[in-house]
Formats: C-alpha cells, sequence, structure tokens
C-alpha cells in the first residue's frame, strides 16, 4: 500500500512538473523574453514519466511535435533557437555590465553564457547534420581563451 502512494506521488509530482512547465512554455510563445524549447523539453521529459497520452500528445503536436521529436531522437537545436539563446544571454550579460560595475558576478555570468552556448553550438541543427569535430573542437579553443581574457580582465580592472 505504501509503495503504490509512493509511486503515485511520484506519478502526479512528474505530471504537475509538466503541467507547469508546458504552461511557462505557452506564456514563452508568446513573450519574446522567455525561452519556449526548453520548457517543452522539460514538459516531455516530465510526460514521459507519468502520462503516455500527454507525452504523445506533445510529440505529434502540430506545431512543437517535429522540433521535441527531434531533440529526443538526434538532441537537434535549430540555428534559429541557438541565436536567439546566445543573443537573449549576450544582452542579459551587457545590460549587467552596464548596471553594475565590472566583477565576479560578470565574470560568473560570462562562464555560463559561454558555457551554454558552447553546449547549444556543439549540437546539431538539423537532423541531418553530422558532427564535426573540427569545428567545435575551435569553438572550445575559443571558449578557453574567452574565459582566460575575462579573468585577466576582471584581475586588472579595479
Amino acid at each position: 500500500m505504501l509503495l503504490k502512494l509512493k509511486q503515485n506521488a511520484t506519478k502526479y509530482s512528474y505530471m504537475l512538473g509538466g503541467y507547469v512547465a508546458l504552461i511557462l512554455a505557452f506564456i514563452g510563445a508568446i513573450l519574446p523574453v522567455m525561452p519556449t524549447t526548453v520548457f517543452l523539453i522539460i514538459a516531455l521529459w516530465c510526460f514521459t514519466r507519468s502520462s503516455s497520452s500527454l507525452e504523445t500528445w506533445l510529440l505529434t503536436h502540430p506545431r512543437f511535435g517535429e522540433a521535441l521529436q527531434n531533440w529526443r531522437t538526434r538532441q537537434v537545436i535549430p540555428k534559429k533557437a541557438k541565436y536567439f539563446a546566445a543573443s537573449s544571454m549576450l544582452t542579459s550579460l551587457l545590460v549587467t555590465c552596464y548596471l553594475y560595475p565590472l566583477g565576479w558576478l560578470q565574470t560568473g555570468l560570462f562562464f555560463v553564457c559561454a558555457f551554454v552556448c558552447n553546449y547549444l553550438f556543439a549540437k546539431p541543427s538539423k537532423p541531418t547534420d553530422m558532427t564535426n569535430q573540427t569545428r567545435y573542437s575551435r569553438i572550445n579553443v575559443s571558449l578557453i581563451v574567452s574565459i582566460v581574457c575575462v579573468i585577466s580582465l576582471n584581475s586588472i580592472l579595479p
């Protein structure tokens, strides 16, 4: 009895998380400042663990279904999403640098932005793309150089 109660609680927790992520995704589809795809991926993950009918509904959705299927099978991130995410993070970083003096907050944000961008651009943009190790190794080298520059700037500037 206790095991069944625990399984039901887990199932409904995942379902609640999926609904919350789905609501946030639909808000993100309306508001340009909030991401949509990330919340849809989270909703899909939650619904996979709680409700096969909701999982199927998401995967066959006319607007988001193809992108979610591509993510699930090949971890594809469309170019438009990559550039939107990168430009949004850069804008946030620049606003933070403008509002606050250069310090550890900006350095931390830069690291987060750099690693997220590295992750995004390491994923294929189309289901037919094959990974190109040379291109991604160049991205990693530029990421390391950028990090060294930011740390040097942070130690030089007051």
